[in-house]
């Protein structure tokens, strides 16, 4: 039983709650239910009706979900509580769910008959459901006409196969996958698996994993009936294009049956609360016991892949990205601290140790394992949570390593060096920590000046990865030059392009430090030389290709460098095509070229005083190279950018490293800061990278450049046709991201001109930026001491202000009215301009007429519009006092009390033909004058 205090503090919350939401605070309305419903015990008819006032909230903050989530568990209390069914329904409306929301109205109807709010609904939705049932009609015909001729064994194949493309198509739309449901057609599609042929296999896995797509019901019967254990042996076989769609059939199931999209708008809407300063408890990620039966199990099954000899390379790729997309803590399904109870981690360091030469070798890999295994170990050792649980990952990585070099069998100390590569690449710090081991760097060295070209291989590779860090460059690479030197000079194409990039690492030692040069001059151009060589070459194997960009990623810090590579169009061309083509290795390198060639890299913000202050201690200051001035900088961002460089920035943007994701956000900002460049990156393409880079998976300074590229794209193309559809709405809380104090000036003028540019276009977007929380920022911007900033906020609020629900905000108890009318007295012209223009719109609302004239000085301002030089002010200034004459007689008679009406009857006999709208609305406030019997007709 609760106790009566407990049922108080319920109460006393939700009355807090209710108090917010009159006042139309609902973040503190929010956080008040939520806090009340936090309460142990409470009652579930009071629980009932906290969650219907939440919903309410969510219902303002257009999170429908939310809505339809505290609605159902309200309902599970009260069934066919009015309330909750309206509320629902208006949510089911807005996320297009139209047969759910029909449901709720005329439930709602059946229990309220009398309830005038849901007609308009019924009357909306009535012929919508008219027209589905039609279609459904029509699409189980399809269904079922293809479904013939799939199981029709005496069909032709390719008719078959087309059928099955047919079934996919109909799957995606939510009308065909419930039709294929109805017609027993997972039943169908599970015979299609039968057949030994890899073409019906994959478009049975394909339909099926449509079928999955955002629907729990259906990926519970598909998991079901077809079985995981099925599924993880599809993901197994060699074929490339079946393990791929089977994994993607997986990943929507641990989406769907977990319930991730719900607990990541919980904790989207966190984050968002949390930037504005508000309130707000961190969500918690909760799973039923059907649920958490099924994630374990499908973790236990990818963990078990990872060492088993049954699984393709392509299998086992697709384990290691699944976890490496589920595993976090933070946004996933939270296996990572199950990885330390389990042999995962041994898995992880199995592939990475992996050597296909070796006969002991037992797994299969690809050229893409290593890779994924570094950054399923990196993604681990990051997320976990405490000491504790580094150092158990810490000691299980070295008992590994210790029982392989422990082994009698030269082969397994091989492949220990190949292993450690992996966790230079992946944790570092671990890495780092094995190769402290005795006779570690002995055995590196021993293999590199062996006559075997793998065993050179496997050490060169391991030398390059321990100099990853510029730090270390003087250390063991320093050592290994001689020997990296004679590599380079007599061993195989594979041996030497690596040794070339430890030679590079050396080159590069003095970043873009025009001082300081580690190696004789010519040197790291000859390099460099080399690198475009193998770059250059069709002929060369990817992976050659793929070293040679390392080498220029090092190297592109050169200025020298930068301008040969930039004036070496084939280069520009090969290495613009190999980003397409290449494994996920080449990625971050390519786009760290791209970055040095723009010179988008961070720069340290050093003050001139402490420049003077290192050269009178006699410190080494860093020099900028001549040819990284701006103007060099310049000429190369035009070449980069016309040889097709953002094609390969948005292949590379497919990446889920937020740092490479990061580096392509800095070479966008790069080009985007050109604006006769913006034209070419929306042609090919990279409006909606960035938008996908400023909203997902990027580092927090990633997402800042991405938002900025995308303020400075919006400013000058024409947003509708840059963002079509839906895009266009994402683009709102980028944008709204850079109206922060901690950006800079120039980021927050042109996220401002943006959003201006985004609120003339249609109400809807205003409302997001309403949703979105933007109204503060901008208003925030409005009393800023920056001339440009002030002007820019009050030019976007002279467009918001066209919204209903910022009128209503207007109209409440606060200064912002007063600010808007001060405002009309500016010195700023174009502030003036802004302002008059939003009281002109806001004057429509006879409380805001009636609060303009509680502002002290209200007369003399609009007098002032009315005698500017500026036709635009002169008309706005016309409009708000004609708006506020109309309110009533009372209200006219102190309007025109002074100058006013002799300024109105001298606009209103203006022959300037210029100023004809002001004439026009001049003579309009005279009549109005008239009607109230204040003045006499004119005769």
């Amino acid at each position: 039983m609760p106790t009566i205090t407990e049922v108080a503090d319920a109460n006393a919350l939700k009355e807090e709650g209710n108090k917010f939401f009159k006042e139309g605070k609902i973040a503190e309305a929010l956080d008040a239910y939520t806090r009340a419903l936090g309460v142990i015990d409470i009652k579930d008819g009071e629980k009932a009706v906290i969650l219907k006032n939440r919903a309410a909230c969510y219902l303002k903050e257009e999170d429908y979900q939310a809505v339809i989530n505290d609605c159902t568990a309200a309902l599970e209390v009260t069934p066919s509580d009015p309330k909750a069914l309206y509320r629902r329904c208006q949510a089911y409306e807005q996320l297009g769910k139209v047969e759910e929301a029909y449901k709720d109205a005329a439930a709602l109807i059946k229990a309220d008959p009398k309830n005038t709010a849901v007609q308009p609904i019924l009357k909306r939705l009535n012929p919508i459901i008219q027209e589905k049932v039609k279609q459904q009609n029509s699409t189980s015909a399809k269904v079922k006409q293809m479904f013939e001729l799939v199981t029709n064994s005496k069909t032709d194949k390719e008719q078959r196969l087309q059928a099955c493309n047919n079934l996919i198509v109909l799957a995606r739309e939510e009308a065909g996958a419930k039709s294929i449901c109805e017609l027993s057609g997972v039943d169908n599609l599970l015979k299609l698996l039968q057949e030994k042929d890899v073409e019906f296999n994959q478009a049975a896995i394909r339909c099926l994993s449509c079928l999955t797509m955002d629907s729990q019901e259906r990926s519970y019967l598909v998991q079901e009936k077809m079985g995981l254990q099925k599924m993880l042996a599809f993901m197994s076989v060699k074929d490339e294009g079946l393990c791929t769609s089977t994994a993607l059939l997986v990943q929507n199931l641990i989406t769907n049956i977990s319930g991730l999209p719900e607990y990541r708008k919980l904790l989207q809407h966190y984050q968002d609360e949390r930037k504005q300063g508000n309130p707000c408890r961190y969500p918690k990620f909760e799973m039923d016991e059907r649920q958490t039966e099924f994630i374990d199990s499908v973790f236990k099954g990818l963990v078990k892949m990872l060492q088993s000899n049954k699984v393709s390379g392509f299998g086992r790729d697709s384990a290691m990205e699944l976890i490496i997309k589920n595993m976090l803590r933070t946004d996933g399904v939270q296996w990572t601290r199950k990885f330390l109870d389990t042999d995962g981690i041994e898995g992880l360091l199995t592939i990475a140790s992996a050597i296909p030469q070796h006969e002991t070798c037992t797994i299969e890999i690809t050229e893409n394992s290593k890779y994924h295994a570094s950054v399923a170990l990196a993604k681990i050792y990051d997320d976990l949570g405490s000491d504790k649980e580094r150092d158990m990952f810490r000691d299980q990585c070295s008992a590994f390593f210790k029982d392989l070099f422990g082994d009698s069998l030269f082969e397994s100390k091989v492949e220990a060096i190949k292993c450690i590569s992996s966790l230079l690449q992946g944790p570092y710090e671990v890495g780092n920590i094995i190769l402290g081991f005795d006779g570690v760097t002995q055995i590196m060295l021993t293999l590199a000046n062996s006559d075997n070209p793998m065993h050179q291989q496997v050490a060169v590779e391991a030398i390059v990865h321990s100099a990853s860090k510029k730090d270390k460059c003087a250390g063991l690479l320093n050592d290994a030059v001689p020997v990296l030197k004679k590599l380079y000079q007599e061993s195989t194409d594979a041996v030497k392009v690596r040794a070339l990039v430890g030679l590079c690492k050396l080159g590069s030692f003095g970043g873009s430090d025009a001082s300081h040069r580690p190696m004789q001059d010519g040197s790291t151009l000859a390099l460099a030389k080399a690198c475009r060589k193998f770059l250059n070459d069709p002929n060369k194997s990817i992976d050659l290709r793929r070293w040679g960009t390392e080498g220029l990623a090092y190297l592109t810090l050169d200025a020298e460098v930068k301008e040969e590579l930039i004036n070496d169009t084939a280069a520009l061309k090969s290495l613009i095509d190999v980003v397409a083509k290449a494994d996920k290795n080449i990625l971050y390198p390519a786009a760290s070229v791209f970055v040095n060639l723009t010179n988008s890299y961070e720069k340290p913000d050093i003050q001139p005083e402490m420049i003077e202050l290192a050269k009178y201690s006699k410190q080494h200051v860093p020099e900028e190279h001549q040819k990284d001035k701006p103007e060099f900088v310049k000429q190369r961002v035009h070449k980069l950018a016309k040889a097709g460089v953002v094609s390969a920035l948005v292949a590379i943007a497919s990446t889920d490293s937020p740092n490479t994701r990061e580096q392509i956000s800095r070479v966008y900002n790069a080009i985007t800061v050109e604006e006769d460049l913006r034209g070419i990156v929306v042609q090919q393409g990279g409006a909606k990278s960035l938008v996908d880079l400023a909203t997902k998976n990027n580092t927090d300074a990633g997402k800042i450049l991405a938002s900025w590229s995308l303020a400075r794209i919006t400013i000058t193309a024409n947003p509708e046709t840059t963002f079509p559809g839906q895009r266009i709405y994402e683009v709102v809380r980028p944008l709204i991201s850079l109206l922060h104090p901690d950006r800079m000036a120039l980021q927050n003028f042109e996220a401002l001109m943006a959003l201006t540019n985004l609120t003339s276009l249609n109400d809807s977007l205003r409302k997001r930026i309403v949703a979105e929380n933007g109204l503060p920022a901008i208003e925030h911007y409005m009393t800023e001491d920056h001339e440009m900033l002030k002007r820019a906020a009050t030019e976007c609020m002279c467009n918001m202000v066209m919204n209903e629900e910022v009128v209503k905000i207007y109209e409440g108890e606060s200064d912002r009215l007063k600010l808007m009318v001060l405002y009309c007295g500016d010195e700023d012209e174009l502030v003036v301009r802004a302002a008059a223009g939003a009281l002109a719109m806001l004057s429509h609302s006879e409380k805001i007429c009636k609060k303009i004239m509680e502002v002290g000085p209200w007369q003399e301002i609009l007098l002032s519009t009315l005698v500017s030089e500026k036709v635009e002010i002169q008309h706005r200034g016309c409009y708000v006092v004609r708006n506020i004459l109309s309110v009533s007689k009372e209200v006219a008679e102190k309007v025109i009390e002074g100058q006013m009406l002799e300024v109105l009857m001298a606009l209103s006999i203006l022959e300037d033909p210029q100023k004809e709208v002001v004439k026009k609305c001049a003579a309009s406030c005279l009549d109005i004058c008239v009607e109230h019997g204040l003045i006499k007709p004119k005769e």
